[in-house]
Parts: structure tokens; C-alpha cells; sequence
């Protein structure tokens, strides 16, 4: 029975690979609908929140004041679920962007499907593409630039065979390649990042061939999760079918399509797992590859569970009032990313998602596509303890999501994502971190003709290391959008962040104007999808000035008691006079209490802190003092 706390949708899921469907779609459950708006109650997401349009400035040679498309697509799906790292910049400001492009539709098969490839010099990208940059057919690419400025770009083909571009500069002819693998089926969904002390290491993990595809088993695993290494920018590769320990079948029946994302600084490398039927992991190597060791992002209650196997509520967390089913278990949509920061510390986000396996002869499960929020975890955690930084922009302002119910009842266009879903970070060198996603467009107005609200990209910021978070920053409005008309019949969807922040957030994204995809979900009919490049001034996404973490002991903080019911006492020195900050913070960063503001003379500080009437649980105490902040945990009992 369904929660009433609000109206969530099942559907089943299912994946798509070389442009063709591999499970027929479940049918939507009934429910009695309205005539009015359908309230979708996000599953305790981040606050919503107004987005303000303001007008950013031109200041400077590179700043645009419109979106530039630089390329087109018919073939609309670019990613299963995580996205590939499709937009990538040189130190000299050189950038370049893929994707999956395809033309000829030729029945839905588009037999010239291939990286769609464009690049930024002195400021002026070229003419769209006319054709795929491979020999063959191929889909998903991703690009990194090495140190010395060559690039690298690696796709799957057709035959299941993962394919490589490599070149030294932009003028300099693309060399086809493949990374080796002796696997019995090929591999599919790769994703590559780029590492090593000198920059110069490229790092690629991709799945075997599923059963699904007519693939096998690799070591007892459906779709085994392999990870590739190359220390000479792609040229050769010391390392491959690398099977990383707790990934084998002692810990997974298999990995989902595109449901991993890979990063790298340095020595540092990191990959992230988000399948909706099991645990969201971290895998991270600190020796460029070498070792790894494994974190538990979100700890999925079911070990090792096969779909149609069947389980109770008992077998589940206690209930909590956020759940819309008894047997719906709280996991990831697979849409998520990773980033490794300029201190190699590991941030990952994802989709909220609940899902559900109701009905045990079909071979599919379910999931609930009015669940909201963007969820974010880092190194700095620990296992199993996750905030929701972001949900739905509260268009309105009226505290509730209005989602307008369609015919079936369904409101969204089908991604099998989150309301807000499908991010891409980056970070600048002070620390500041940048999180692009999409999110659904509530209310009347961003509605198409089938009913379906329309999906904007946004960004939001973090300028203490993910313990707070900016509004978001709504990038599709008058002042960007190349026909400001249509501002509210945009579809935004997989946008793709340049990692690497200066001055400016620059992505990709993909843009039409109908909800939904037509390779797979809605099946709409095949329409033009322009892939536009988008930059942003950094104070217009909430970064102005900036402030450095400091360890508690900088300032001497203490609290005592720390674990109590009504009251803790903060100690604290300050080295000079200056300004100082105290407050209370909750998991989602959200403040809930301010203590102290206010200028304060050097030497040693106490503050009785008053928790008294908030809920029990996990609290974090944000010391500012000057440009300088520090984070101790709170425990309210």
C-alpha cells in the first residue's frame, strides 16, 4: 500500500545497450489521480529552495552571453544512468566535449552512431561535427587530457570491444586503438579518468558483457566491473581484466549498465558503484591503481539479492515514516559521480531513489520515480552516513512540490532517475566544490503537450568542504538560453562539468524540447538534441572570496559533554582578534541554531550551547573564525 505521504509511481527498470531495448517495460501501477495537482512529497530531500534569475556580467574575452551549441544528436541517450566524464580543459584553457551522437535513424538503429567531438581553441570552438571521429560504431565516450596536453578518448563499439582515440594536439590525426581484454563476451560502458604522478596515467574500469546481451558470467559475476590501466597516456597498458578484490561473487551477483563513474588526482584514484540492488561503494587507491581499499557509501539491507527472490519487511531497517512502502528500501537511481579533490579526498553524489521488488515472476523490479533529493557523501564520513544536499526548486515558494499529474498519472519524463539526478562536480584550487545536475521543473507552467514536466540543469556550490550548500543556480534562463522565449520548454538533461573550477563552472549538456528520451523510457519520436556549452562566473553559483578548513585543534575546540540531551559547552581560542562564527548545523547542512556572531578579542572563548527541542541525532558544530572554519560532530541524544 502506498505511503500518504505523497503519490509514487513504480516502474520497471531496464537497460538499454547498443540503441536496443533488453526488457519490456512494466506497466504503471493505477491510482486514483485528481484532477489537480498530484503532490510528489520528496522522500526527505534538501530544502527546496527559490532560484533567482540574475544576469551575469561579460567581463572578459571569454565570457559569452548565450550558450554555444556545439554539436547535435537524434540518438538521445548518453548515458544508462552515470554519466561519462564527456567535457575536459588543458591549464591553457583548451576544452573539449564529446558525445554520443547519431543521425540516421535507419529504423532506430543508426548504424553511424559515434563520439560526436568538438574543441575550444583561443577561445572559438569549431563547426559541429559532421561525423563520428571512429571507424566503426561505437557509444558512450569519455575524454580526458594528459599533463602534456594529448588526448584520449575511449568508447565501446558494437562488437563489445573497448575502442580508443589518442592524439597530441588539435590538429594532429586521431590514432585507433583498443584496450586489451581477454574476457569471453568483450566489455561495454567504459569510463575513464586521468592520474599519476606526472599526469600521465589513464585509468578505465567498463563491465563484461551481461546475460542480458548474450554476454557470460566473468568469475561467477553478471557484468563484472573490470579496472584498466595505462601509464603512458594510452599508449600500452600494464594492467588489464583487473577483477579488484570485494568486487568478486563472494560480494555481488553483478553490476548494472553505466552505474559506476570513475576520478583521479595524482596517485589518487577513486571509483564509485551505485546499482540500485545493492550497496553504493567507494573503491579507492591511493598508490595510482596498485591496491585498493573499499568504503560503504549506502549499506543496502539485502545481501547478494537476486530480482524475483523475494523478502518481508523484516527483513528490512526498522520502518520510517519517509518509506512509501513497507518493502521499499532506500538505494541509489545509478546515477552518481565522484571527485577527488586537490587533497585526494573522495566526494560522491547520487540520486535518491526507493526501490521495490513486488511482484517475484516478472524478472524486474520496481522503483518510485517522486522520490527527490541529491545525495552526498565524502572520505570524511565513514561508512554508511549520507546527507541530501539539494532537492526540487521550489518554483513557487510554497514549501510543497507540485508535480501536475498526466493521463497515466505520470508526470515525468522517463529516465529512471531522481527528481534531481544525474550530477557532475568539480573543484577549484581553494577547496570550493561545484555540483551540476537535473532537476525536474515544478508547477503549471514547464509542462509539454504528454503532461510531462520539463527538467532544468543547475549548479550548486560548497565553499566548506560539502558541509554547506549554495542555492541552485539555474542555468537555463533568458539570459543564456539561445531563444529566451522558450525558456520554459527546455529539456536539460546529462550535463557534463569541466572538474578542474578557475573563475568560471564550465559544462555540457544535452538540450530538445519534449521530457523523455526515444532510445529507451517514453520512446518518443526521434527529434534534433543540441549538446550546448555553458560557463558561469563563480559568484553567481555562491563562491565569493574563500575559506580554508582547519583541524579542531587549530583553535583548541572542545565540547563537553558530547553526547547529551539538553546542553554542551564549546571551548575555544582565538590566535587574534576577529570575527567570529558559531553555529549548529544538521546533517544536511542546514543550519538550526547561531550562537555566536560577532567580533571577538584573542584569547580563550566558552559558549553553553542550547539543544533543547531539537530532534535526537547527528549534529555538526561550524567554528568560522575570520577565513578560517573548523567542523566538530555533536551528538543529541
Amino acid at each position: 500500500m502506498l505511503s500518504p505521504l505523497g503519490v509514487f509511481l513504480f516502474l520497471g527498470l531496464h537497460l538499454v545497450a547498443q540503441g536496443n531495448l533488453q526488457f519490456v517495460q512494466k506497466n504503471i501501477q493505477q491510482y486514483q489521480a485528481p484532477r489537480h495537482h498530484v503532490l510528489y512529497t520528496g522522500m526527505e530531500p534538501g530544502p527546496l529552495r527559490p532560484v533567482e534569475h540574475q544576469s551575469p556580467p561579460a567581463t572578459d574575452l571569454e565570457k559569452v552571453d548565450q550558450e554555444i551549441p556545439i554539436g547535435s544528436t537524434l540518438y538521445d541517450l548518453q548515458s544508462n544512468a552515470a554519466g561519462c566524464k564527456r567535457i575536459s580543459m588543458t591549464p591553457t584553457g583548451r576544452i573539449a566535449g564529446v558525445w554520443t551522437r547519431g543521425i540516421d535513424d535507419a529504423g532506430a538503429t543508426y548504424p553511424d552512431r559515434g563520439t560526436g567531438y568538438n574543441t575550444r581553441v583561443n577561445f572559438a570552438w569549431g563547426d559541429p561535427p559532421s561525423s563520428r571521429i571512429e571507424s566503426v560504431r561505437t557509444g558512450w565516450p569519455n575524454h580526458v587530457f594528459t599533463a602534456s596536453g594529448k588526448e584520449f578518448i575511449v568508447a565501446h563499439t558494437s562488437d563489445n570491444r573497448l575502442i580508443t582515440q589518442r592524439r597530441d594536439g588539435p590538429t594532429a590525426p586521431w590514432a585507433e586503438g583498443f584496450i586489451p581484454d581477454n574476457t569471453p563476451s568483450g566489455m561495454l560502458w567504459p569510463r575513464a579518468a586521468v592520474g599519476g604522478a606526472n599526469g600521465e596515467t589513464i585509468h578505465v574500469i567498463a563491465i563484461t558483457v551481461p546475460a542480458s546481451l548474450n554476454g557470460q558470467p566473468y568469475q561467477n559475476v553478471d557484468g563484472h566491473i573490470l579496472y584498466y590501466r595505462s601509464t603512458d597516456g594510452g599508449a600500452s597498458w600494464d594492467r588489464t581484466d583487473v577483477a579488484i578484490e570485494g568486487l568478486g561473487s563472494d560480494f555481488t551477483l553483478g553490476s548494472d549498465a553505466d552505474s559506476y563513474y570513475i576520478d583521479a588526482r595524482g596517485d589518487n584514484v577513486a571509483f564509485g558503484i551505485f546499482n540500485s540492488f545493492d550497496d553504493v561503494l567507494l573503491f579507492k587507491s591511493e598508490d595510482n591503481g596498485d591496491t585498493w581499499a573499499k568504503s560503504i557509501v549506502n549499506d543496502f539491507p539485502l545481501f547478494k539479492y537476486a530480482i524475483d527472490a523475494g523478502y518481508t519487511y523484516q527483513d528490512l531497517p526498522p520502518f520510517m515514516d519517509e518509506r512509501p512502502d513497507s518493502l521499499a528500501i532506500f538505494s541509489s537511481d545509478s546515477y552518481g559521480t565522484v571527485l577527488v579533490d586537490y587533497q585526494g579526498m573522495a566526494h560522491v553524489y547520487f540520486g535518491r531513489m526507493w526501490v521495490q521488488d513486488d511482484v517475484l515472476t516478472d524478472g524486474l523490479s520496481s522503483y518510485y520515480p517522486g522520490t527527490d533529493g541529491l545525495a552526498y557523501w565524502n572520505e570524511s564520513f565513514g561508512d554508511d552516513s549520507l546527507r541530501t544536499i539539494v532537492g526540487t526548486v521550489d518554483q513557487n515558494m510554497n514549501d510543497t512540490l507540485d508535480l501536475v499529474a498526466g493521463a497515466s498519472g505520470l508526470s515525468v519524463g522517463l529516465y529512471f532517475a531522481s527528481l534531481t539526478s544525474m550530477p557532475s562536480a568539480g573543484v577549484d584550487a581553494a577547496g570550493n566544490l561545484y555540483v551540476t545536475y537535473s532537476g525536474i521543473v515544478e508547477g503549471e507552467v514547464s509542462i509539454d503537450d504528454d503532461m510531462q514536466h520539463y527538467r532544468h540543469v543547475y549548479i550548486i556550490s560548497s565553499p566548506d568542504g560539502g558541509l554547506t550548500w549554495s542555492d541552485p543556480y539555474d542555468i537555463i534562463r533568458p539570459d543564456i538560453v539561445m531563444e529566451p522565449d522558450l525558456v520554459d520548454f527546455v529539456e536539460a538533461v546529462f550535463p557534463s562539468m569541466v572538474r578542474e573550477v578557475d573563475d568560471k563552472v564550465r559544462l555540457i549538456y544535452m538540450q530538445d524540447f519534449r521530457p523523455g528520451l526515444a532510445i529507451r523510457g517514453d520512446m518518443d519520436s526521434a527529434a534534433d538534441n543540441f549538446i550546448n556549452y555553458v560557463q558561469v562566473e563563480v559568484p553567481e553559483v555562491g563562491i565569493v572570496g574563500t575559506e580554508a578548513r582547519v583541524p579542531a585543534s587549530t583553535f583548541g575546540l572542545v565540547l563537553a559533554p558530547n553526547v547529551t540531551s539538553t546542553q554542551t559547552r564549546a571551548s575555544f581560542i582565538t590566535g587574534q582578534a576577529g570575527k567570529v562564527s558559531l553555529s549548529l548545523l544538521n546533517r544536511h547542512g542546514q543550519q538550526v541554531r547561531q550562537f555566536i556572531q560577532e567580533q571577538l578579542p584573542a584569547g580563550k572563548h566558552q559558549e553553553d550551547l542550547d539543544l533543547t527541542g531539537l530532534p535526537a541525532g547527528s549534529y555538526y558544530l561550524l567554528l568560522k573564525v575570520e577565513q578560517q572554519f573548523t567542523i566538530a560532530e555533536v551528538i543529541k541524544q
